[in-house]
């Protein structure tokens, strides 16, 4: 039997940030691997200039299931004024940078994309040599070192993760979460109402799935961080579909 360590994330705004290019920051309808890890890393109080963070993100895998039927997009504008760059100078901060010439300041317009009203129900495993069992990550996550938040820190989290866990197969994970968050929220007539809408669609990482999950769709994602430091990112397969017999 599989061990799985079951959560909530539900946040007025969500921004799960693809890769950036140019002005616009655009967001995944779900939270890529890099923003999971990061959350359970923060409720765990590594830091992100920590060396073992690196070998932290290696070890777990997670299957996410989003209920988005109530969901809108948006987009907000920011701006942000610099001086035009000067690789001849060193600035110890930012505030140097602005006073020393106020007059050459450059007025930059950036993008960045956001969902409301999203839930999700995410299962978290772990794999051989796992630095951190489930059980103090099921402690850590309901007493976080760290604030937490739903990809940008103008996203704090709405409701309490409530983690739990569970034994048995993926599919399994996901049906005993289903019920579980049900009965949780059922007094609550706004996510009860999230999680009564169609949520038919699952993703995860794992292979080998086909006998629990109709595969619709294999995406590739670069959200695997292999160095924090640097801010590298390697691809990875993102399995999509339906559990069986559900429909």
């Amino acid at each position: 039997m599989i061990n799985h360590l079951i959560f909530q994330i539900y946040a007025p705004f969500t921004s799960w940030g693809e890769p950036a290019v140019g002005e616009v920051r655009h967001s995944n309808i779900i939270p890529s691997r890099s923003a999971l890890l990061g959350i359970v890393a923060a409720a765990l109080g590594i830091r992100r200039d920590d060396k073992q963070i690196d070998n932290f993100n290696l070890y777990y895998h997670f299957a996410i299931r989003p209920f988005i039927a109530s969901n809108s997009w948006f987009r907000d504008f920011q701006t942000v004024q610099a001086p035009k760059a000067n690789k001849k100078q060193v600035w110890h901060t930012r505030f140097d940078e602005i006073r020393k010439s106020p007059l050459e300041l450059e007025t930059l317009l950036s993008q960045r994309e956001y969902y409301n009203d999203v839930y999700y129900q995410i299962v978290m495993s772990e794999t051989d040599k796992a630095p951190y069992r489930l059980e103090q990550i099921q402690q850590a996550l309901l007493k976080p070192v760290f604030p937490l938040y739903a990809g940008r820190k103008n996203s704090p989290l709405s409701l309490p993760l409530s983690p739990i866990l569970c034994q048995g197969t993926l599919s399994d994970a996901f049906i005993f979460a289903d019920k579980h968050y049900q009965d949780c929220h059922r007094q609550d007539p706004v996510i009860n109402k999230l999680l009564q809408g169609t949520a038919d669609e699952y993703y995860w990482e794992q292979n080998n799935q086909e006998d629990r999950f109709d595969v619709i769709k294999i995406q590739c994602r670069q959200d695997q961080p292999i160095n924090r430091h640097r801010w590298q990112f390697i691809n990875r397969q993102q399995f999509s579909g339906h559990l069986k017999g559900s429909e």
